[in-house]
């Protein structure tokens, strides 16, 4: 039951994440193969960091085309969906359109960024690294924002985790949360919960623009 809820989990980040990459690469106005490759870094990029991390050559997504495959179909999907909506642009305004896409943007990667790092910190348990508390919950961070951090390198822009609203924190937090509670919960319930806080963190402050402090020039 737990193995299928986790598969579950995992196929539905690895659509979230390609969602967003397939956005910023329309964004960036590149070509479909460029598209796809976006797609295809932004889902599988993380777990690849995460992997080198514990030992794992090659890569679990690279041994497997499973989860590239998922990512590619997303992108097709979501790339026809932009065309259907770029034809009704007589009826929705250029301002709307960017609207849509950028709620897309935030959404998907933020439902991506959630369970990718329950995903992660589950890698770390099952390694038998449960009793570092700071290896398990680094390997959560980074599976959640590691494919989002190539995606926007490869776009040209400063990664989302060093400038945007609360990212990587929201990460810390649900992971740590998650790890503190891993023995007293319900595995499944906990999972949910790390997910719907980390999720929410991001959500509200990409709407109430909250941002960590910086340093002036």
């Amino acid at each position: 039951m737990f193995s299928t809820i986790y598969s579950f989990l995992e196929i539905i980040g690895t659509i979230a994440f390609a969602v967003s990459g397939t956005v910023i690469g329309i964004n960036h106005r590149l070509d479909i193969f460029g598209i796809l490759t976006m797609s295809a870094v932004t889902a599988v990029g993380g777990g690849i960091i995460r992997d080198v991390c514990l030992g794992v050559i090659p890569p679990s997504s690279l041994k497997s085309p499973d989860y590239i495959i998922i990512s590619a179909i997303a992108s097709i999907l979501t790339m026809i969906i932009a065309l259907l909506t770029r034809k009704r642009r007589d009826s929705l305004s250029i301002l709307k359109i960017s609207q849509l896409y950028n709620f897309i943007l935030v959404l998907s990667d933020a439902i991506g960024l959630g369970i990718f790092t329950v995903v992660g910190i589950n890698s770390g348990i099952d390694k038998g690294f449960n009793h570092n508390l700071f290896f398990i919950v680094f390997l959560g961070v980074v599976t959640g924002v590691g494919g989002g951090m190539i995606r926007d390198v490869i776009a040209n822009q400063v990664p989302m985790i060093f400038r945007e609203n609360i990212y990587a924190v929201s990460c810390i937090i649900g992971g740590t949360l998650y790890v503190v509670l891993f023995p007293y919960l319900n595995h499944s319930l906990n999972m949910l919960l790390a997910i719907l806080i980390i999720v929410t963190i991001r959500l509200i402050s990409e709407k109430m623009k909250i941002n960590l402090p910086r340093i002036k020039k």
